[in-house]
């Protein structure tokens, strides 16, 4: 073996090293590596930088945009809202369509963005269907990595070693190529986890206190939608002129007046002696007859009913819901809103009330309060916070306006982008790369993220990772240091046959993944299974395939795979949950690799 290879080794040692004890940050490592073949001409100039305008980096960047959009349009909380009105309050049902949202937005985004995006979604469905949290995230965690391997988008490994096809032997692989041996995998494993794997989970797992109902749920739960409408003062009505505390609009008419809006302005949150002029925009709350004749007698011109997630983000300094609970010992039993003068005493307004699961939003001053009454309430964020302090009232919680929940246009037109981005990548004219770049343009275009934002959702990071990572392939090949580890392993190898082969492959890369990040190993294996496959004459493709497969089975264990160590903690798994939950999937994973790689692509 030459010197060149002997670097080339000892350079890849030394980043796996440093990358492996977690002392380093993996890009600077992967610099630092590049670097030092360049100084030591084992890679030219162009060579080194060439990972910077490869396909796997452009592609890489450009979703990391598209699911920024996705996640602030409020695209995700659409597909979620979808989920829960199609799944009710069955577990199955819930759980089951977590499981392929999960999948399916792990194929278009990072793995880790749509766990930490999923997360909050499973803590309510948990509580929805009082599903254990220990049955759950492990799962969710599951379905996320087997998403990943469906698309080459899933993961940063899948675009590593498609990139070193089509440079190695000038072979492309299709955006789905890998959902041939992944699809059957994913469905594998919905079957098992969902008629037996979730029985070898624990019924523990907490959720974290934080993680409250969404305004989408607050708005269902307690059928608040119909009660809040805009209303403009026309000229000649006879409330231009006066305030809003001698109008008395909450006795005579039971209407809260919860914003104002002068011509050309935002909402604002008003205050008792705010008088009201001509063309002003009041918001009201109250029921729909009673607003509907208010504004027939004091000449008020109707413009529609404003939903609760319209209302939340209206004046997002000055007003925030929250959801209070009357406890047993509290003084306000007995009592009605009206003899508390709950507004004024609290200077909030009670929108509604929910008792023993059924919602109610009339006659709210006269209804007298009961022990575990639900109140929703709207006011400015201090006057919540001073609730945390009374005695009588416990703050189950406090939600201001998040872009995330909030479902709008924009919403469609990301799940349009995506869509594009995936027929613009089928093409017989496009690619992937290029789709990835217009689908980040338009994100933009569209206001989804402004240029700002789409660069803060890319993780740079890896990035620069996997752009440094790319020439070291080249190293590897530059050097002979690929043909010398290709030989070696073929001494072993060469008596098996191809079938046989591409086990061998897949459970090597399955072993080293447990130990090893899989973005590096899928840059050392490739190569080397590309060497193979030429030397015995065989195609390359199946041999990739099982490279992508066995390194994307790091869920296998909490060991060096990110995600499944996110969900450990609050699931309360022990090493042997993951183990037993994940070996018949990865076992499943194998044989699709070995029968199923040669299927679509014949030796």
């Amino acid at each position: 073996m030459s010197w060149q290879a002997l670097f080339t080794a000892a350079a890849l040692l030394i980043s796996v090293s440093l990358i492996a004890s977690g002392r380093f940050p993996m890009d600077w490592v992967a610099l630092g590596t590049l670097a030092a073949l360049y100084l030591a001409g084992i890679i030219t100039p162009d060579q080194a930088l060439a990972g910077f305008s490869a396909p796997a980096t452009i592609t890489l960047a450009g979703i990391y945009v598209v699911s920024g959009g996705l996640r602030r349009s409020g695209a995700i909380a659409l597909i979620g809202q979808w989920m829960l009105d199609a799944g009710g309050r069955s577990p199955g049902r819930l759980s089951g369509l977590l499981y392929g949202v999960a999948g399916l937005f792990s194929a278009f985004m990072a793995n880790l963005a749509a766990l930490v995006i999923l997360l909050p979604l499973g803590y309510r469905l948990s509580r929805a269907a009082k599903i254990p949290v220990g049955k759950l995230l492990l799962p969710v965690a599951l379905f996320t990595s087997l998403g990943g391997y469906l698309t080459l988008l899933g993961t940063p490994p899948n675009l590593i070693a498609a990139d070193l096809l089509q440079q190695r032997a000038g072979v492309s692989l299709g955006l789905f190529s890998i959902a041939v041996v992944g699809m059957p995998t994913f469905l594998f494993a919905l079957a098992w986890v969902a008629g037996f794997g979730h029985r070898l989970l624990p019924s523990t797992g907490e959720r974290p206190m934080q993680v409250g109902p969404n305004l989408q749920e607050l708005s269902k739960t307690y059928k608040v939608d119909d009660l809040f409408y805009r209303l403009r003062v026309r000229a000649g009505s006879d409330l231009a002129g006066k305030r809003l505390r001698d109008l008395d609009l909450r006795t005579r008419w039971e209407v809260n007046v919860v914003g104002v809006a002068r011509p050309g302005g935002a909402p604002f949150r008003p205050w008792p002696d705010l008088q009201l002029e001509e063309n002003d925009e009041i918001i009201v709350q109250g029921q729909r007859a009673n607003i509907l004749q208010l504004a027939s007698i004091h000449h008020l011109e109707p413009k529609g009913s404003v939903t609760l997630v319209d209302l939340a983000r209206l004046t997002p300094a000055q007003l925030e819901l929250a959801e209070i609970l009357i406890p047993p010992y509290a003084s306000l039993v007995g009592r009605t809103l009206q003899e508390i003068q709950f507004a004024k005493t609290y200077g909030l307004n009670v929108l509604a009330i929910l008792r023993e699961g059924v919602a109610s939003a009339k006659r709210l001053a006269n209804t007298p309060l009961q022990p575990g009454d639900r109140l929703l309430v709207e006011g400015a964020p201090r006057q919540i916070q001073a609730l945390r302090k009374d005695a009588d009232i416990i703050v189950l919680s406090q939600l201001g306006p998040k872009l995330e929940d909030i479902v709008e246009r924009r919403s469609y037109l990301m799940l349009g982008i995506l869509g594009g981005v995936m027929l613009f990548s089928l093409l017989p004219w496009g690619s992937l790369p290029m789709a990835a770049l217009l689908g980040a343009l338009l994100t933009v275009i569209v206001g989804a993220s402004d240029s700002r934002e789409a660069y803060e959702d890319v993780d740079w990071g890896i990035v620069i990772f996997i752009a440094a990572l790319l020439p070291l392939a080249t190293a590897m090949e530059n050097s002979g240091l690929a043909a010398g580890l290709g030989d070696f392993l073929l001494r072993f190898l060469a008596p098996l046959s191809p079938y046989a082969l591409l086990a061998a492959l897949f459970a090597i890369s399955v072993l080293l993944t447990q130990a090893l990040p899989n973005s590096l190993l899928a840059l050392i294996l490739t190569p080397i299974a590309i060497y193979i496959a030429q030397s015995a004459g065989l195609r390359p493709e199946p041999l990739v395939i099982a490279v992508m497969a066995g390194v994307s089975a790091s869920f296998l264990t909490p060991i060096t795979d990110v995600i499944a160590i996110l969900v450990r903690a609050p699931g309360r798994y022990a090493f042997k949950h993951y183990v037993l939950l994940n070996l018949p999937i990865v076992v499943v994973m194998g044989l699709s690799v070995i029968f199923l790689a040669p299927l679509a692509w014949p030796w």
